[in-house]
């Protein structure tokens, strides 16, 4: 039985890296590239341990983020305000922390209440995302623009256009705190997403509902697979992960910024695509979003390690995307 299960494992194992085997050789020329570059201009090395836990510490909150949005576009949708949320968790956390200290509250009970109100706020906008989608046929793409305007507007309103500060020192345990001295609690965070997006898509009947609607929705539909509750699941479990992801950001700069996230779904549907994820919906896996993150991220870092100022880096991101996705239709065709 222990043989069988390491078999099992090592055969998975082969099939990951034959899948995925141009997008890890893109991942090591990178990393090739910039530390010649590095070691030409007689910089630090690309390619050291610190330097690497950097690069997952930077992409954590972008990791949390792709996992819900790789089951969102997998049932052919997209959700174009997890930028906002970023920006409206940490406000509601900071705005529910702040209020508590005025009455004296004790400063970890009130964080862990912030976490919760963050949460429970992201799994509210997830399902109306959900409801208008699954239930009113508002494309994806419209009913999440509205929503991403909005919250980015109910954010200023709440937080009176400015940062929400100051907060307790702990309250920046998720951004700023490493285990160890080794890893720092973002990263550990994201990994967690990670594997439990991985369990959940892959051994469960959920995560072949989220496939089945993304290949064909009205086949799934035939087949009993309920599909407007699935849609209104994957919404809202998206809905909290940019939360959660939110409140890592102003855990990071220990206020609730309303400016904050500004953008940053764009980055998140990147690393999506990069990692294999097809746009029309059906196709994609968690390890590829994996990867494709780390694409993005080594790519970023490195151009920004060797000095290529931000707009820059936003053209060759552009290009990435460009190329993602015509390698995608390629491969459809």
């Amino acid at each position: 039985m222990l043989y069988g299960g390491r078999a099992e494992t090592h055969r998975a194992i082969r099939q990951f890296l034959m899948d995925y085997a141009l997008l890890l050789l893109a991942v090591a020329i990178e990393c090739v590239i910039f530390e010649g570059i590095a070691q030409h201009r007689g910089r630090p090395s690309f390619l050291s341990y610190n330097s690497f836990v950097n690069i997952l510490n930077q992409s954590a909150v972008y990791g949390v983020l792709s996992v819900g949005m790789t089951f969102v576009i997998l049932t052919g949708g997209i959700d174009l305000s997890v930028g906002s949320l970023i920006a409206f968790g940490g406000v509601v956390c900071a705005l529910v922390v702040r209020s508590g200290m005025s009455m004296g509250g004790g400063a970890w009970g009130l964080i862990v209440i912030g976490w919760i109100a963050a949460v429970a706020a992201g799994f509210a906008s997830g399902c109306v995302a959900g409801l208008l989608v699954a239930r009113v046929n508002v494309p994806p793409f419209i009913a999440t623009l509205a929503l991403m305007s909005s919250l980015r507007g109910l954010g200023y309103i709440l937080a009176g256009g400015q940062p929400i500060a100051p907060l307790p020192d702990a309250y920046t345990f998720l951004g700023r705190h490493w285990i160890a001295g080794r890893v720092p609690v973002g990263v550990v965070v994201m990994l967690g997403v990670f594997a439990a997006g991985a369990v959940l898509l892959n051994t469960t009947r959920f995560g072949r509902h989220v496939r089945a609607i993304g290949g064909n929705e009205e086949a799934a539909r035939l087949s009993a697979v309920n599909v407007a509750w699935t849609k209104l699941a994957v919404y809202c479990m998206c809905g909290m992960l940019a939360v959660l992801g939110g409140l890592i950001v102003s855990s990071k700069l220990g206020s609730g910024d309303p400016k904050a996230g500004f953008g940053d779904e764009l980055n998140v549907i990147a690393a999506v695509v990069v990692g294999g994820t097809s746009l029309s919906g059906g196709r994609g896996t968690i390890g590829g979003t994996f990867v494709g993150l780390m694409v993005v991220s080594v790519l970023s870092s490195g151009l920004n390690w060797i000095g290529v100022e931000s707009f820059g880096q936003q053209v060759v991101l552009g290009l990435v995307i460009l190329a993602a996705v015509l390698l995608d239709r390629f491969k459809t065709r």
